[in-house]
């Protein structure tokens, strides 16, 4: 009951920020806009994850320089301090979203979840600040509440039994509350800005593996290869690394990382996993013990016209050390590798700056693969489209259609399907994934995002233990 009354109250409060909104005359009735000079469409072309910041998702001349803090946050400009700060090289940003999903049949059990993510940023320019020329502080720090109960037997706090996760920006289903520095790290530029150098604690997703039009698909699998799921550190497990990033020309970029790969470590003298790197500082980054994450990137730009701009790009990866499966194994695994393809064309986009702003229809897909004696999954593809500014008379808004598929191991000592009642099921099979949503842009700081996911045979297994999962999930994300 309390679950249910709690559910309730988020509902209730999503509607009411809309009917806030509305009557405040932001929104027309006919869904216009206002003021839409201040509308900045955001990179990438679908809107970032509210739960991957990093200081370069802020785009010259709109995120950083003239960025309107007058209409572009709930908040406002502070009385003018905001600007103050903003002007001599300080940025404050903060978001909050609400996320309520309802799993109506299949997977684990049926029933509402979810959570809110909220997060707040500094960004600090160190040479208008204090004149070191290149270099910037990134401080990200993010809270996370759940909003439902535990679903029994299993008492996870997520129904849906997807493996590879239907919900990117929710937290460990095992985990109640987060709150930490899920990033602080300094970036230096050099060589004309040709070559950036950052260290400290980051989100590896932030640049890495990384398929722009993708950017607000929930399903976690838009976001990176589920061959990654144990390995990638990201959100809720950001990690201390070096990351080198070099742009010979301006279409093409190279990247590589080395980071600190204790979440996914393994001890079989004691059957521990981790530590976890996500609330924790560099310490496991310098006592590592051998357990790294190391991963390289190269990706290419074109264009076929100003309007149709393409990308594509390759990574190759692997995690050091000894690592646990999702099977029967008590030795675990070693030198996990693994290797990712990706891409995205635009089909069409109204105008050269609409392209720029990262608007159109945007095709794109990835594929990953790592060994299947090693990893849970042994290969996965997504592909999808999605569109920024098709819609008359709103700018802003996106839509999108996903499709994806992972095939996992068939060796039950690296994986182990579940059964409703929380036991071990089969090893092998495939868990399959479409989803579909609109995002609507009600104001510069504020959109709502309804959608649905299908989400055949969650968790894999031959023959599955769980049936289709169905899922309908509504965001409501607020630029503080």
């Amino acid at each position: 009951m309390l679950a249910i009354d709690h559910a309730a109250a988020v509902v209730r409060a999503q509607y009411l920020i809309l009917s806030l909104a509305i009557q405040c005359g932001f929104v027309s009735v006919a869904g216009a806009v206002h003021p839409p000079e201040s509308q900045v469409l955001r990179e990438p072309n679908q809107y970032v994850s509210p739960t991957v910041e990093t200081r370069q998702g802020f785009r010259p001349g709109g995120y950083w320089d003239d960025w309107p803090w007058g209409s572009d946050g709930l908040t406002g400009d502070w009385g003018g301090l905001r600007t103050w700060l903003q002007d001599r090289g300080i940025r404050l940003r903060g978001q909050y979203t609400a996320i309520s999903m309802v799993n109506v049949q299949g997977g684990l059990d049926r029933g509402y979840y979810g959570g809110a993510p909220l997060g707040v940023t500094l960004t600090a320019d160190l040479e208008r600040l204090v004149g070191v020329p290149g270099a910037t502080v990134f401080v990200d720090w993010e809270y996370f509440q759940w909003f439902n109960s535990p679903f029994p037997p299993t008492e996870s706090l997520n129904p849906s039994g997807s493996y590879v996760g239907d919900n990117t920006n929710l937290i460990d289903p095992d985990t109640n509350v987060l709150g930490q520095v899920a990033q602080l790290f300094w970036s230096q530029n050099l060589l004309g800005d040709r070559l950036n150098l950052q260290f400290g604690k980051m989100d590896v997703n932030a640049a890495f593996a990384v398929v722009g039009p993708a950017g607000a698909f929930q399903n976690s699998i838009a976001m990176f290869t589920s061959t990654l799921n144990p390995f990638m550190a990201t959100y809720p497990n950001e990690t201390t690394g070096l990351q080198v990033s070099l742009q010979p020309t301006d279409s093409i970029q190279a990247l590589f990382g080395w980071f600190d790969g204790t979440t996914a470590a393994f001890d079989p003298a004691t059957g521990q996993t981790g530590p976890a790197t996500g609330p924790r500082g560099p310490s496991t980054f310098f006592d590592n013990d051998g357990h790294w994450f190391l991963v390289g990137e190269l990706d290419a730009g074109w264009q076929i016209d100003p309007t149709r701009p393409g990308t594509a790009g390759a990574g190759a990866w692997v995690q050091t050390g000894t690592s646990a499966t999702a099977g029967t194994s008590e030795t675990g695994v070693r030198d996990v590798p693994g290797f990712y393809l990706q891409a995205s064309q635009a089909l069409w986009t109204e105008s050269a700056a609409l392209a720029d702003a990262g608007g159109g229809v945007r095709l794109f897909g990835q594929f990953g693969w790592s060994p299947a004696s090693k990893n849970p999954v042994g290969w996965s593809m997504m592909a999808g489209v999605s569109a920024t500014g098709i819609v008359p008379g709103r700018p802003a808004d996106a839509i999108g259609v996903l499709g994806a598929y992972s095939s996992f191991s068939d060796d039950p000592a690296i994986y182990e399907s579940t059964t409703r009642d929380g036991g071990t099921g089969p090893s092998g099979g495939v868990e399959t994934a479409i989803e579909a949503f609109y995002l609507l842009q009600l104001l510069p700081w504020l959109y709502v995002q309804p959608g649905l996911e299908w989400i055949g045979t969650p968790g894999g297994g031959d023959p599955a233990p769980l049936s289709d999962a169905l899922i309908g999930y509504l965001l409501v994300n607020v630029e503080l």
